[in-house]
């Protein structure tokens, strides 16, 4: 992805985290190589920058949890996990593995598989008290993604992120990291993807690992997500459209080149619809709006491509239990 810069918010929280362990900004940039003036004006950094500053934290700092966590996790301990699970023949073999050889270091977050005939759930525990910007969350989802799918050489595509914790106010920088769904104040930290993908074979050899770990795991982290499911591209696209007027499934099958037949085929193995999808734009727009703007119910349904307003207070109920009004009501006394 030309041009992907690492946002603000993911910068400040390690460089935060770093002082715990009397480590300043000025000296870890000098470390990186990095120079203020390769922060652009919204304090983002490049991807090659910012994996140099992640690297530089982890090492000055002997500790990979980058001090967001109430005890250190040394340097190195990542590189051992690979080398543990390099020869293993599947996804699922390298998951269990690497969840076995954690447990061998118990102040360390924690990994556990869990799965059913069509799902599989990376559920990840950790101590969240040293993590108050929930980066080190973040980052252990991201981790995991992009390391799984290097494991086995494609993208693993997401169908759903979660996390046990209120909405951030970065929230929307979470659809650059994950592309997909992502469930807030959940009973979990975890990523949710298509069963079928633990029986990928793992492609990767020693010889490429040794090339993987000069710089991992810090420029794991500054990848952007190596895979957008189907779900993630026509979210995206509706993303992109007035509520008024999002496309039907036809259409959207043309836009992306295939049948209508397939594309439902391809969202129900992913656990979703199309109807669905637009829904989800719907609800989320209307939620927005309900809880930022005084707009009137009535323009907000019709905002959204509803023609009686009573038709936009059904779905409404049906999408978040409540009544927009309610919904707006409650949203007032929170602020």
């Amino acid at each position: 992805m030309a041009g992907f810069r690492i946002p603000e918010p993911f910068v400040r929280a390690p460089l935060s985290g770093a002082r715990k362990h009397g480590l300043t900004r000025e000296a870890l940039l000098q470390r990186a190589g990095i120079a203020e003036s390769d922060f652009a004006a919204d304090g983002s950094l490049g991807q090659q920058e910012y994996a140099r500053l992640m690297f530089s934290i982890w090492q000055a700092s002997d500790d990979e949890v980058m001090g967001l966590s109430p005890e250190p996790v040394l340097f190195g301990t990542f590189a051992m996990m690979c080398r543990a699970v390099i020869h293993c023949t599947t996804l699922e073999h390298a998951l269990r593995r690497a969840s076995a050889f954690y447990r061998l270091i118990p102040h360390a977050p924690q990994l556990h598989l869990e799965q059913d005939e069509h799902l599989a759930r990376i559920v990840v525990t950790q101590d969240m008290t040293s993590d108050p910007d929930h980066f080190l969350s973040e980052s252990l989802l991201a981790i995991w993604h992009r390391f799984s799918s290097w494991l086995v050489g494609h993208g693993i595509p997401l169908l759903q992120v979660r996390c046990p914790y209120a909405i951030p106010v970065h929230r929307d920088l979470y659809s650059v990291v994950f592309a997909t769904p992502v469930e807030f104040s959940s009973s979990e930290l975890s990523l949710i993807l298509p069963a079928r993908e633990l029986s990928s074979p793992v492609t990767q050899t020693p010889a490429s690992l040794r090339q993987f770990l000069k710089h991992s795991p810090a420029d794991v982290l500054a990848r952007p997500n190596p895979h957008q499911s189907m779900t993630g591209r026509i979210r995206n696209y509706l993303r992109q459209h007035d509520c008024a007027a999002l496309p039907d499934l036809d259409d959207m099958a043309r836009t992306l080149s295939t049948s209508s037949p397939t594309l439902r085929r391809r969202l129900k193995e992913e656990q979703t619809s199309f109807q669905q999808l637009k829904d989800e734009i719907r609800r989320d727009e209307a939620t927005r709006l309900l809880a930022e703007s005084p707009i009137r119910i009535a323009d907000i349904a019709s905002r959204l491509g509803y023609t009686e307003t009573s038709t936009f207070q059904r779905a409404f109920r049906k999408w978040t239990g409540q009544t927009p009004g309610q919904y707006r009501a409650r949203n007032r006394s929170m602020s």
